[in-house]
Order: C-alpha cells, then structure tokens, then sequence
C-alpha cells in the first residue's frame, strides 16, 4: 500500500520546504497544496521534486480536499506546513490503517 502526505501551505518559506523534504523520506508521496505563495516556497519544491497544487483560494479545508483528489496513495496523512508535526511520526500514524486495524487514525500533538 501506498502513502501520500499532504501539506497545505501558504507562505511558509523554508519551514515548509523542510517538512516536504523530511515527510518524503516516510511516504510515498508528498504533495503541497499552495495558497498562492508570494516567497518562493512553491518554486523551491518544485526544484525538490515535490508536487506543487495551486489551491482555489477556498481556505485549508477546501486545500486538504483538494490534495486528497490528487493523492495517489491507498493511505493519506495530512500535516501542517509550519513544522508543528514531526515527519518521523507517519509510519506510526499509517502503521494501524495498513495492519486493517483502523480506518482512521487521529494524531494528537
């Protein structure tokens, strides 16, 4: 089975790129949902090889509905740009969802 992380942003600069580049290291997709940033995170990404998707400035959930049409994955994680979730904790969060223990599962920070 397949993971996707999706990570709506806006402006988040550095931080965001960060936890792209971290998250890729534990799923199998990463894909950024962008509010039409103006400091070049969206570009940086791209240059990383993450998926960039323009948002339809309809706020975070309509992004986070957006990026679950994109995702390819059989299993979805999403997580906040600004470095609040810890990349390294998506194995855990998927790991119930892929034992058929669970169809959700809801992290707490």
């Amino acid at each position: 089975m397949r993971t996707s992380v999706i990570i709506p942003a806006r402006n988040e600069g550095d931080v965001v790129v960060d936890v792209a580049l971290a998250a890729r290291d534990h799923c199998d997709e990463v894909l950024v949902v962008d509010g039409h940033s103006t400091d070049g995170s969206p570009e940086r990404l791209r240059a990383e090889g993450i998926t960039v998707v323009p948002d339809r400035r309809r706020g975070k959930g309509d992004a986070v509905r957006l990026g679950l049409d994109h995702a390819t994955g059989d299993v979805v994680v999403t997580m906040d740009a600004d470095g609040s979730h810890d990349p390294r904790e998506i194995g855990a969060l998927a790991a119930p969802i892929l034992r058929d223990e669970a169809d959700i599962v809801i992290g707490c920070r």
